[in-house]
């Protein structure tokens, strides 16, 4: 048997059923688990009608539908899983203009604390990189926008995401790792700006470590002479640890359910 937990993504719940789907014997059983807080009771219905044999049950607040593979099933069921295939693979999205896929964070939408983020990024230069890079919008706007930047590590835990920006920025300035940007980050050198939206849950819970973590390496990476620049939404209380960690903070910008940080180790020249 195989056992999917499911995801906030829908799109991306769909495409681990596929790849279960294509990959089961005759006769196996796949079990997806989906809290109902993420949408378990609406996949239940959909994995009900595309699969007259499915099994459910309700518990733990979760839905379990079990599905056993057979060589025989509706040529509509099959329409479905062959749209559901694309699910995991890089896509190009036109309503954003780049590449991704379900998974990345805000996979076919460009984040509003991002593009608000650009609107208040000002002299990148040198060194620079970006924390959580997703599919890649701020590096991708910032090597546009900045000449100055020799070098831009764009950086993300999701291999998936390291993947689409790979895809997305064709550039020699570029360098796009999979890395963890709450530690110590090896081999990036030390930045002389660092830019960041980072995530603030794990699964479906509300995680503000991730953020304090972010904050807590973009201090190591940075040079004394260096500038973080990060959005959050509004109710992420970040100013302490952004405080701890840095002498001089400075809110750019609050509105639309968003905050803008520019903090440094010195005073910036104007």
């Amino acid at each position: 048997m195989v056992m999917i937990e499911g995801t906030k993504q829908k799109e991306e719940t769909y495409g681990k059923i596929v790849a279960a789907w294509d990959d089961a014997k005759t006769g196996q059983t796949i079990t997806i688990v989906q809290p109902n807080d993420m949408g378990g009771r609406s996949l239940e219905k959909t994995l009900m009608a595309l699969f007259p044999d499915a099994t459910s049950d309700s518990r733990n607040k979760a839905r379990y539908i079990t599905l056993t593979k057979s060589d025989y099933i509706h040529e509509k069921t099959k329409e479905i899983l062959i749209e559901w295939r694309r699910y995991n693979e890089l896509t190009f999205v036109d309503t954003i203009g780049f590449y991704s896929m379900p998974g990345i964070f805000g996979w076919d939408k460009v984040d509003k604390g991002s593009m608000i983020l650009c609107d208040h990024l000002d002299k990148l230069k040198g060194i620079v990189a970006d924390f959580g890079c997703g599919y890649g919008y701020l590096s991708h706007f910032s090597l546009a926008k900045f000449e100055e930047i020799e070098q831009l590590y764009a950086i993300d835990i999701d291999p998936k995401a390291v993947a689409a920006t790979r895809k997305n920025i064709v550039n020699s300035r570029a360098k796009i790792i999979e890395g963890d940007c709450t530690k110590i980050i090896p081999d990036l050198p030390q930045c002389d700006v660092i830019i960041m939206n980072p995530p603030f849950h794990n699964g479906s819970s509300e995680d503000k470590k991730l953020g304090q973590d972010f904050i807590k390496t973009a201090s190591h990476h940075l040079k004394k002479s260096g500038v973080l620049f990060m959005v959050a939404n509004a109710h992420l209380p970040y100013e302490k640890i952004l405080k701890s960690e840095f002498p001089i903070l400075e809110k750019l910008f609050e509105g639309h359910g968003f905050k803008i940080f520019k903090t440094s180790f010195v005073p910036v020249t104007k």
